[in-house]
């Protein structure tokens, strides 16, 4: 008998989910230009709010070809701020291109949701001037 209660309780969170996630998926209080912004927004990937920098520098090993006159290592970093601080994090060669994809889907993310607060204020603008041509 409880384990029956069990998989209930589990299909009531999923379907409480989904159904919150269904009213929270639903934009009623903004533009047509909000609306389509919000939507995008949903469809952003994983991302990172960062900066990915490549360069290039000596690795340290006396015995390296860069340690004289030799050509450098690529590095890439990730930085980013912290508590006013700059960190800096070292991206593994097998990583680039999928932190670099991370960091693109957090610039769109950052433009999306300037043109969200964008929308919202044009939708709050568009109201006033509807109760004012209502009231007159």
């Amino acid at each position: 008998m409880k384990n029956i209660f069990s998989q209930c309780a589990f299909f009531v969170d999923i379907c409480l989910e989904s159904i919150y996630t269904y009213f929270m998926a639903r934009p009623k209080m903004t533009n047509v230009r909000g609306k389509d912004a919000l939507e995008r927004i949903r469809k952003i990937k994983p991302f990172v709010q960062a900066s990915l920098n490549v360069t290039k520098k000596r690795c340290g090993n006396p015995r390296c070809r860069c340690a004289q006159e030799g050509p450098l290592h690529e590095v890439a970093l990730l930085t980013w701020k912290e508590e006013n601080r700059t960190r800096t994090l070292y991206v593994p060669m097998e990583l680039r291109q999928e932190v670099d994809r991370w960091v693109q889907e957090g610039k769109l993310l950052k433009r999306l949701v300037a043109e969200v607060s964008q929308a919202q204020r044009e939708f709050l603008t568009s109201k006033k001037r509807s109760r004012k041509s209502k009231k007159v």
